[in-house]
């Protein structure tokens, strides 16, 4: 396994730099994107990939077709206290 060092993910870039990574996040709130950050992922892509793999299963589970807030810390509260 080979481990890459990346830049923590610029506030102000995050819901577009997540929209690239995963469609999930197409559509979603750019507020509740940084409330996220702030409060879980503080701009590291490792913890966004998480949260992003929790997010795709709790959308796919519930058959919710547009990120919201109450999704979005559903799969924070996964790893850390909501947002």
């Amino acid at each position: 396994m080979t481990w890459h060092k990346v830049a923590g993910v610029e506030p102000d870039h995050l819901t577009e730099t997540l929209a690239t990574f995963h469609d999930v996040w197409e559509g979603a709130n750019p507020a509740d994107v940084k409330r996220a950050d702030a409060a879980i992922a503080r701009g590291n892509f490792r913890t966004w990939a998480k949260i992003t793999s929790h997010l795709y299963a709790l959308a796919k589970r519930s058959r919710h077709t547009k990120v919201d807030s109450s999704l979005i810390k559903q799969a924070c509260a996964r790893l850390a206290p909501t947002p």
